[in-house]
Parts: structure tokens; sequence; C-alpha cells
């Protein structure tokens, strides 16, 4: 463990910390405030291709918001990477194999974070009564799938993330186009597919409050997609809360985190985990 106390009174701690797989833990950076006393946890996963460093210059501003914000290394990510498997172009998931990377990486570091949260008590600031978790493009992905399947989960946040993982994995909108892309996968790749995406697994979504964060111009991830999924989410299961459910989509943002998502994902945390409203401009 390397911890050092940056300016601001934010300190970080480099660990190790227990994945689903016994045999692999996952390097983790947490950035928490001077302050003692138990915090509310925040739960930061990066992009395909990238590490937990992505998110380094920003996570400073959530812990001095009040949270422990614990940053991992995805599965495949990082410290845990292996070269060989991103010796070729998978960013547009165009085939086979990039569509078994992404949708297992998804799978795989839900599934850490799951086992993450049965060792918060080790962590001494850690609550873990108040958990959220939030990601960037992949990372969104798997916040997503962890807001369907974790119960201890109280809020989660996507950004620039797929919420409609078909549309996502084939660049298709729904309808028979996309239907006759996907026959040519394998039955297992679209069992794989069928078993994350989150327009299928909604219902244990609720009642936790949900954040999705788009750009307009998202040359990724079609904005319509997330939208729809919001709109879905909102008219079948929050009717009695439907301020529960956000989307905003800023016009002129492309696949990138601007200030005004950040900003957004920690008053939503800021609401739901510490019970305090915050103006966002």
């Amino acid at each position: 463990m390397m911890a050092d106390i940056t300016p601001g009174a934010v300190i970080t701690e480099d660990l190790l910390l227990p994945g689903w797989d016994p045999d692999e833990p996952v390097p983790a950076t947490v950035y928490r405030p001077e302050a003692r006393g138990k915090l509310p946890v925040v739960v930061a996963l990066h992009g395909f291709g990238c590490s937990k460093e992505e998110s380094a210059p920003l996570l400073p501003r959530l812990a001095g918001a009040g949270f422990l914000a614990v940053a991992i290394d995805g599965f495949l990510h990082g410290r845990r990477r292996e070269p060989s498997v991103f010796a070729r172009n998978l960013a547009d998931l165009a085939e086979d194999f990039a569509i078994w990377v992404h949708q297992t990486c998804v799978s795989h570091t839900a599934r850490d974070v799951s086992r993450i949260i049965d060792s918060l008590g080790d962590l001494p600031q850690a609550d873990p009564s108040r958990v959220g978790v939030t990601g960037v493009s992949m990372g969104g992905c798997s916040a997503l799938v962890l807001a369907c399947r974790e119960p201890r989960i109280s809020a989660a946040v996507s950004i620039i993330g797929a919420a409609d993982f078909w549309w996502d994995v084939t660049k298709i909108a729904p309808g028979p186009e996309q239907e006759t892309w996907r026959e040519h996968l394998s039955p297992r790749l679209r069992q794989l597919v069928n078993s994350l995406d989150p327009m299928q697994h909604m219902a244990g979504i609720f009642p936790k409050p949900v954040l999705l964060l788009a750009g307009g111009k998202d040359h990724w991830i079609d904005p319509r997609s997330v939208e729809e999924f919001a709109r879905r989410l909102r008219a079948q299961y929050y009717g009695g809360c439907p301020e529960n459910v956000a989307c905003f989509v800023e016009p002129q943002a492309g696949h990138k985190v601007t200030d005004l998502m950040w900003t957004r994902m920690i008053a939503w945390f800021t609401r739901h985990l510490q019970g305090r409203s915050v103006a966002v401009e």
C-alpha cells in the first residue's frame, strides 16, 4: 500500500483488492478526504482499452466532495492488461472477437465490483451501506450491469456508456437490419450479450436512482439509445418517482467526458448518497 496526501487534503492510496477470481487481485487507487468518519463509497470504472488512471485527474474532486472514491483496473486492463488481446483494433466492435472481449470485460469487471463491495468493511472510512457506481464508456456499461444485478448499489451514473448493448455492439438501431446482423454471431456470443444487456434486465434497477449522461455527437454510443433506455426505465418502473431516472445529452459533446458531466455525476451522488441537494449550472 502507498499513501499520499495531495493538495486540497485528499489522500490517495494504491491497494490490491479482492476480485471475482480469488487468484487475481484487483489493482485500485482510493481517493478520500483527510476528514475522519465513515464516507459513502463511489466505485469508478474506466473505458475500453484504458486504465484506472484515466479518471485520476478528476477523482480528487469526488473525494473533495466527501466521498471515498475507488478506481479500479477493469478485467484485462491497466495492470491486468494482456497485450496480445489488444494487438488488433477492437475499438469499433466490428467483429466477433472484439464483441467477446468487450462484453467479457464488462461482465468480469462487474463481478469484481461485487466482490470488492464484500470487502468494503476492511477500508476504515468506507460506509458499505452507501455505495454508488459510475463509469466512463465501457465502465458505464459495467455500472448499468451492476445497477441491474447488485442490490447493494444505492445509486448509479453512466457517463457516455451504452444502455442498449445490442445497439452498441452492432451500431444499428433496433429492427430487422439489426436482427439479421445478430444472426451471424455464435449462439454463445448472443447469449453473453443477452445476459448483460440492461435493456433486457432493467427491472433489477428499480428503485435505484440512475443518471445517464451522453454526448449528442458521440460517434460510438448513439444518444438516441440512451434516451430511449431512460424513457422506458422511467415509464415502466419509476412512475411514482420519475425524478430518480435522469438523462442529459450534451448537444455538442462527442465520446468524451465533459466538466459538466462530471459535475452532474458528483451532484447526483451528493443527493442520493449524502442526502444533500447541489445546484448544477
